[in-house]
């Protein structure tokens, strides 16, 4: 009997200490965190040493009656948390779009509102830094889980900066951006639109209310966003809902054109109610996802597939806005905002890329001009000549033909005209209107030579494309060049990281001599390089010329 006893004694010894051994790998077993609405568990990684929980909810699923309306977050007061352990592995669903690749598909779900976090440590007592993530894609397209085109925070970032990331799904398209007469009434806030942007700061707030427990710092957080992303930053930080929610911005490639009113937007989008069938509101709240993508008015005025931004303009085409001031989010135009004092006050870094248009769908043919021949000229002339014959001369003038290639003039122009020179714009307003310093950059770094896939989508960009400087920060310009990353790259993304570093940290960024616009504007490449301006008489020809009025827009 005594044997018998001794032989399970062992057993059990034997089972403790594999029990022990396999919590002692597996570091992910210890991985809870206690947020406002219960426990959630992550994951470990033991490559890049972190800790990454993937699709928190972060308000309900915005379906049935809740679908065009504000986000109810998810809390214990509300009475809508989960029970148990939240397991916080896969990422959430996509937002609702129609796909970027085939546009014929619809994608995602509108239960969305999810968020991830990629954190270093879990040390409540860290506080380290926070950057809260915002996408971009048109405010049409997307998700904050993009890791496998590179366009979105890695752990490794993570740990390398030593910061903590947050990225978010928000709704997009007439999910997000939809206004209508119709759905005001009912509405809790007696407005309607700008739904997308609500979500965000509903992510923002769960920030507030629960970094801590991830090791980060709710003083110290910086939102930032690229493309509409950066957009969407535009405004927020013309919200009077967005005070004390984040203590620094970088916006990157965003539209500065925000001016749309909802009595506007309404007018415009009464097509859409035309296109879905509807004689009632209760029939809006019933349509399918996919009838709601389809409705849609993509081609016709007001343009939601805005497929003519990557061009010059053709005189008296404007887009509809996505965004509005809808009197609730916005409750006047962020330029007014801003000049009445009624902005957020923190410290602002504004980017945006020397050839924004080198993108698809910029014409092949254009890859195959030379100076020898005509069609720089010609193409430039029969765009612009609509406005009339002097500007189409001074465009040739202050963008000559023979200096680098004919893709390179015209895409800078492109880019000068619908981002570039509209952005110095938006700086210039902003910097007057809050107290806080005012950062400016133009990306001018590029790879000779070599395609890339930037979002996905390959097509032979060859200079400081849309993006170049976010895939330079996220550290993966290894996914998006059709060679991989070479030794410049490398040293691009380091020189990136170091100045947004800086600026997160300390509000400035690392670079002594870059100043506080307009004292300066940066030429941001391997090198930084701090200027009075950037294309100072360009922008001036544009803007005195109305062409502010054909920026991008969302």
């Amino acid at each position: 009997m005594g044997s018998k006893l001794n032989f399970f004694v062992v057993l059990n010894i034997v089972a403790f200490f594999k029990e022990m051994s396999g919590f002692l790998l597996q570091p992910d077993a210890d991985t809870t965190v206690h947020v406002n609405c219960g426990k959630v568990r992550g994951e470990w990684s033991t490559t890049d040493s972190g800790f990454s929980f993937k699709g928190i909810p972060y308000a309900v699923p915005p379906v049935g009656h809740l679908r065009w309306r504000p986000p109810i977050p998810v809390r214990t007061e509300n009475n809508n948390c989960w029970t148990g352990t939240l397991q916080a592995r896969q990422f959430g669903s996509p937002c609702v779009q129609r796909d970027s690749v085939n546009i014929s598909n619809v994608i995602g779900s509108e239960d969305c509102l999810y968020l991830n976090v990629l954190t270093p440590t879990l040390d409540t007592h860290a506080k380290l830094p926070v950057m809260f993530w915002i996408h971009g894609g048109y405010l049409l397209f997307g998700n904050g889980n993009q890791y496998d085109i590179g366009y979105a925070p890695t752990l490794a970032l993570a740990k390398k900066l030593n910061v903590v990331f947050v990225s978010i799904n928000y709704r997009l398209n007439a999910f997000g951006f939809m206004a209508l007469e119709w759905l005001k009434n009912g509405s809790s806030t007696n407005t309607s639109g700008n739904y997308g942007f609500m979500d965000m700061i509903e992510g923002l707030r769960w920030v507030q209310e629960n970094i801590h427990s991830f090791g980060g710092d709710s003083s110290q957080v910086t939102a930032f966003g690229q493309s509409s992303g950066g957009t969407s930053l535009i405004a927020l930080l013309s919200s009077p809902l967005c005070k004390g929610l984040f203590s620094k911005v970088w916006m990157l490639s965003a539209s500065p054109v925000m001016n749309k009113t909802a009595p506007e937007a309404f007018k415009d989008n009464e097509i859409f109610i035309r296109n879905a069938g509807c004689g009632d509101v209760s029939c809006l709240f019933n349509l399918s996802a996919s009838k709601v993508i389809t409705s849609i008015p993509w081609d016709v005025y007001p343009y939601w597939a805005m497929d003519d931004l990557l061009a010059l303009p053709e005189r008296g085409r404007f887009d509809g806005a996505l965004a509005i001031v809808d009197g609730y989010v916005l409750h006047e135009t962020p330029f007014e905002a801003w000049a009445r004092g009624n902005g957020v006050d923190v410290p602002v870094l504004i980017g945006s890329t020397a050839q924004e248009a080198d993108q698809s769908p910029v014409p092949v043919e254009v890859l195959n001009w030379t100076w020898s021949t005509s069609e720089y000229r010609d193409h430039v002339t029969k765009k612009l000549c609509n406005f009339s014959d002097i500007v189409a001369n001074a465009a040739l003038n202050l963008y000559p033909e023979n200096a680098s290639t004919p893709e390179f003039q015209l895409t800078t122009m492109i880019s000068d005209l619908r981002v570039n020179c509209g952005t110095n714009y938006l700086a210039t307003v902003i910097a007057a209107g809050i107290m806080s310093p005012v950062y400016r950059y133009v990306a001018t770094y590029y790879t000779k030579g070599q395609s890339a896939t930037p979002f996905g989508t390959m097509y032979p960009v060859n200079y400081a494309y849309h993006g170049i400087d976010i895939f330079g920060f996220f550290g993966t310009m290894n996914n998006v060049l059709a060679n991989g990353r070479g030794s410049n790259d490398t040293v691009w993304e380091d020189r990136v990281q170091r100045e947004i570093s800086s600026f997160v940290k300390t509000g400035k960024p690392d670079t002594a001599d870059w100043l506080q616009y307009p004292d300066s504007t940066a030429e941001l490449d391997t090198e930084t390089k701090a200027f009075r301006g950037y294309h100072s008489s360009q922008c001036e020809f544009w803007l005195q010329n109305g062409f502010f009025s054909y920026s991008w827009i969302n």
